[in-house]
C-alpha cells in the first residue's frame, strides 16, 4: 500500500529511504536480499509516523500489512523447511543407493560399452510388429555405424553390435550411445525403450543425480532413477 504525505511538510518517501538505507545492513537476508523482521517494522513504524494527518491509515489498512507480512514470513519457514526435508530424503536415498553395489540391476539406458574390442548388448521390446534400425554414436555424438535390423515381429530382441563401425573397422574402446528407430506397418514412428544390465560396480553422484556404475570402474552410467530390476548376485 502506498504511503500518503503532504508535499511540504509529511515527506514519507525521503524517511523510508533513509529508513530503509539505516536497516538494510542488518534486515536484509545475505541470500535472499529481502527485508526481514525488525526491517519491516522499522519501515512500518516510519509509515505510521510520517502518514497524511488529513488521510491517516485506517485499522484495517494496518492490520492487512501486517497479516501479509506474517503470510509470507510462515511460507519462507516452510519453503525452508522443504528443503532441509528434500536434503534429508536425497541423503537416505543416497544411502540406499550405496547398498546396490555387488547386485546384479536392470535400467533403462541407451549405452553400449566397447571392451577388448568387443561389445556389450541392450534389450528391447516390441509390441507390435515393425521395421527397425540401429543408430550408433561415439562420446562426442558423432554417427560411427547405422545397423538395418529390418522387419521383426513383435517380441524381445537385443542390440548385437560388432564393434566396426560403417567403414568396416574395429572402434576405440569406450563408451557408446544408440537410438532405435521402428516404424511399424502404418507407418508410425513407435518410441522403444532399452534396457541394460549388469552388475553393480559403484554409486557415483555428479551434480545431484544419482548414478550406478555398471560392469567396472569405467562401465555404463546408470541413473539411479531408471533401474526396474534389482537381484543378488
Amino acid at each position: 500500500m502506498s504511503l500518503m504525505a503532504t508535499q511540504g511538510t509529511y515527506d514519507a518517501s525521503a524517511a523510508l529511504s533513509q529508513s530503509a538505507a539505516g536497516t538494510q545492513a542488518s534486515g536484509q537476508s545475505s541470500n535472499t536480499g529481502k527485508l526481514d523482521m525488525n526491517a519491516f517494522l522499522t519501515m512500518f513504524l516510519t509509515q505510521l509516523r510520517y502518514q497524511d494527518p488529513t488521510n491517516p491509515l485506517e485499522s484495517y489498512e494496518l492490520a492487512a500489512q501486517l497479516a501479509q507480512f506474517s503470510s509470507v514470513e510462515k511460507l519462507t519457514e516452510v519453503n525452508s523447511n522443504m528443503v532441509k526435508l528434500q536434503s534429508y530424503l536425497m541423503s537416505l536415498n543416497n544411502a540406499q543407493m550405496v547398498q546396490m553395489v555387488g547386485k546384479h540391476v536392470v535400467g533403462q539406458a541407451q549405452t553400449l560399452k566397447v571392451e577388448s574390442g568387443k561389445s556389450t548388448s541392450a534389450d528391447y521390446q516390441l509390441d507390435v510388429p515393425a521395421r527397425v534400425g540401429v543408430k550408433i554414436y561415439d562420446e562426442s555424438n558423432t554417427l560411427v555405424r547405422t545397423i538395418n535390423v529390418g522387419s521383426q515381429a513383435a517380441g524381445k530382441y537385443q542390440v548385437d553390435w560388432d564393434g566396426y563401425n560403417d567403414a568396416g573397422k574395429k572402434v576405440s574402446d569406450g563408451l557408446y550411445t544408440f537410438n532405435l528407430e521402428a516404424v511399424d506397418g502404418n507407418g508410425n514412428q513407435l518410441g522403444i525403450p532399452a534396457t541394460v544390465s549388469g552388475l553393480v560396480y559403484s554409486f557415483r553422484l555428479e551434480q545431484g543425480t544419482a548414478y550406478l556404475i555398471l560392469n567396472g570402474p569405467d562401465g555404463i552410467k546408470l541413473p539411479a532413477g531408471n533401474v526396474i530390476e534389482v537381484t543378488s548376485s
